[in-house]
């Protein structure tokens, strides 16, 4: 039986009750679940209001958690954005309210402004330019780059890069030791990782999704990013690789058909230098930037095979790391030929 969000036959009911307790004069026209969510539950609600005509939201929130595939924090995505509306420095929907009491809709939620949009894959799908995309959205790749820790006092900042990075490994590692049979690959990518480490960069904001269905082409012409569940502060190079490691899986890659055309256009918009920027070290953040995704897909997957799982999103999700697995050593294959290269020359 549908519960929380998903029950569509006594939601509008509840957002009723719950706008009303808000203070809020409204009537809810219309609800309807959005599909193309990867993890979370959205829905298309539309509020008529006593004295200024209807409007449309999005609410976003989370899964029964027997069917959930990751585990966010909705009260961290809503720190994120409430700061970045008030920014105005990244192009996103603005959001509207928390609803941080799961009583009123199974979840806690966060009410965000619709746009009227189409997702960039969509567009891609259709035949859109791939010189025209890559550029919009390297730019929005930059302006998330450009985000300092300071302008975002409410999100957690690491002590310095090196920390950052030794938390990431370290999750890897976790990964291997802790999971409900043996991963040996996990293991060695960790240790890989460990022993060829990039040089720093300063830590600022990551999306920590970035890929062609979390942006949105509005009707207005602006691109927004949206789904911001994984963001972080970090090494802005991990955009770049979690980016390069999605679309390797579910293609157009706009990076791989242009491998230098894309980082020099990253690095004319970032200000970032070419040793820090470059194939090698995009390689490199193709895997560590995938752990979180990795993790909750091993986590789901154990659940799965505990029995506290359920749901074929997760079974059909488990393909998805061995794929995964694949482009990783392919990516340090890379390295290593770049590694050697250099050294005979």
């Amino acid at each position: 039986m549908a519960t929380g969000m998903m029950d569509v036959d006594v939601m509008p009911a509840r957002l009723e009750a719950w706008l009303a307790d808000q203070g809020h004069h409204a009537t809810v026209h219309a609800y309807e679940l959005m599909t193309g969510g990867y993890s979370r539950v959205m829905a298309r609600v539309t509020i008529d209001w006593y004295d200024r005509g209807h409007e449309v939201l999005v609410l976003r929130g989370d899964p029964p958690p027997e069917l959930a595939m990751l585990a966010t924090d909705r009260q961290a995505e809503w720190a994120l954005l409430s700061e970045l509306t008030e920014l105005g420095c990244v192009p996103i929907p603005p959001v509207r309210w928390y609803v941080d009491d799961p009583v009123w809709f199974g979840t806690k939620a966060i009410f965000i402004e619709h746009i009227a949009s189409r997702t960039l894959q969509a567009h891609l799908d259709d035949g859109f330019d791939h010189t025209v995309a890559r550029d919009g959205f390297v730019g929005l790749l930059a302006a998330t780059s450009a985000v300092t820790p300071q302008q975002l006092p409410n999100v957690d900042c690491p002590s310095s890069w090196t920390a950052y990075i030794d938390e990431q490994i370290g999750r890897w590692r976790t990964l291997a030791d802790t999971y409900v049979e043996a991963l040996p690959i996990v293991s060695y990518l960790a240790a890989w990782m460990d022993a060829h480490r990039p040089p720093p960069l300063p830590l600022r904001l990551v999306h920590g999704d970035p890929q062609a269905a979390n942006v949105i082409v509005a009707d207005d012409g602006v691109w927004r990013m949206v789904d911001w569940e994984f963001a972080r502060i970090g090494d802005p190079r991990e955009d770049l690789g979690y980016y390069n490691a999605y679309s390797g899986a579910v293609p157009p890659n706009l990076l791989a058909e242009d491998v230098d055309g894309f980082l020099a256009a990253y690095r004319d918009q970032t200000g970032f230098d070419e040793e820090a920027v470059n194939p090698a070290t995009l390689a490199w953040f193709t895997t560590l930037s995938t752990i979180a995704v990795v993790q909750g897909m091993h986590d789901a997957i154990a659940g799965l095979a505990r029995g506290s799982r359920s749901g074929t999103l997760v079974a059909f999700n488990s393909l998805l790391c061995t794929v995964g697995y694949h482009q990783f050593l392919g990516a340090i294959e890379q390295i290593e030929a770049l590694l050697a290269t250099e050294e005979a020359s």
